[in-house]
């Protein structure tokens, strides 16, 4: 018997966002994998009308029997009820990755309560939601879904690992998106205030820019002497590889749709040690002093100290290295994939 038409939904980078690098490590440990006869739709209009694209989609949809949803808030909005729609006319599985660590809260806090037991009522009829938190999985739980498991944001291993050395010595790494809310600024003050005292530290900066910080970053460049670099957005497959050649990350985040940051995880597979936020779901996943340092958002003197910490402590960032690697061993892609294929499975899907 012919396997059932299965079709991928979501957006591929680049950009190299969340999003879309998520999406490219699904895509390639299904592909590794050996689920075959999947169809890969990108949800990004790369060229024509946007429209167009759309119809295109509900035309996959319409003749696929099994679909894997991959979406952040707008996508899951729209294109969720779509497939309920559809799936009144015939018979149609589906599930879905959700992006981004607030799901729970955008059901509970920006929906009307009719327009939530609708949409909670319409979620339950997918075969499972793959949620890549505890808290997430919980708060999912909480506002009334019955099909949430816990599958967490996969990364690939590429085998290059963090050595404190002479090269990486007092260099701080930012990667992430750059904009306000991810703590670039707060960094940035955090730095210029350390290196105000005679220290000499540097710090480069990865990430597609929001235009709104433009202006502040390149006035941060030219007023640290070449401490502060703006050095554009890597290629994901690299990103581990630079990560390696750092003294330490710091993502001092309090975005609001923050869940797990693919770049912590991609942090603890290099080895890497971080300073990052005490914020949403973020302590579920590391320990203070163990795996991570902490700091509160929006704190600059406690970034500050944090770092001082590090960096005059051998011993404490060598402890942070081992122990993140072992918190992001769940996170490798062979390792979600295989999950993600035992839950199909599960729901009798013809892989």
């Amino acid at each position: 018997m012919k396997p059932k038409r299965t079709l991928f939904v979501g957006p591929f980078a680049p950009p190299y966002n969340g999003d879309g690098v998520k999406n490219i490590y699904l895509r390639d440990g299904f592909t590794r994998a050996g689920f075959k006869d999947i169809v890969w739709f990108d949800t990004i209009t790369r060229r024509g009308l946007t429209l167009v694209n759309y119809l295109k989609l509900i035309w996959q949809m319409i003749g696929a029997h099994q679909i894997i949803f991959s979406l952040n808030r707008n996508g899951r909005m729209y294109l969720i009820p779509i497939f309920w729609l559809l799936s009144y006319f015939c018979r149609k599985r589906a599930v879905l990755y959700v992006i981004g660590g607030s799901f729970d809260i955008q059901l509970t806090d920006y929906m009307s309560s009719f327009k939530r037991k609708l949409f909670v009522a319409i979620l339950n009829k997918l075969d499972g939601i793959f949620a890549e938190s505890i808290a997430l999985k919980k708060g999912l739980e909480g506002v009334g879904l019955r099909n949430v498991e816990l599958v967490y944001n996969p990364r690939h291993d590429d085998g290059s690992r963090w050595t404190l050395n002479k090269s990486s010595r007092n260099r701080c790494v930012f990667v992430s998106r750059v904009t306000d809310t991810k703590g670039i600024l707060i960094l940035i003050e955090a730095i210029k205030a350390i290196n105000s005292e005679g220290k000499d530290l540097s710090l480069d900066i990865y990430g597609p820019m929001d235009k709104d910080c433009e202006e502040e970053i390149k006035d941060a460049e030219k007023a640290s002497g070449g401490k502060i670099i703006y050095k554009g957005v890597i290629e994901p497959m690299a990103v581990q590889s630079v990560l390696a050649a750092y003294h330490f990350l710091a993502l001092p985040t309090y975005h609001p749709g923050e869940g797990l940051p693919g770049i912590l995880v991609e942090s603890g597979l290099a080895g890497i040690p971080i300073i990052i936020t005490r914020f949403n779901a973020l302590p579920e996943y590391f320990k203070h002093e163990k795996s991570a340092l902490f700091v509160s958002p929006h704190s600059v003197e406690e970034l500050k100290y944090a770092i001082l910490r590090l960096i005059e402590d051998d011993s404490l960032a060598q402890t942070l290295s081992e122990g993140i690697m072992k918190v992001t061993i769940p996170f490798k892609v062979e390792e979600v994939i295989n999950r993600s294929l035992e839950l199909l499975k599960k729901y009798n899907w013809e892989l």
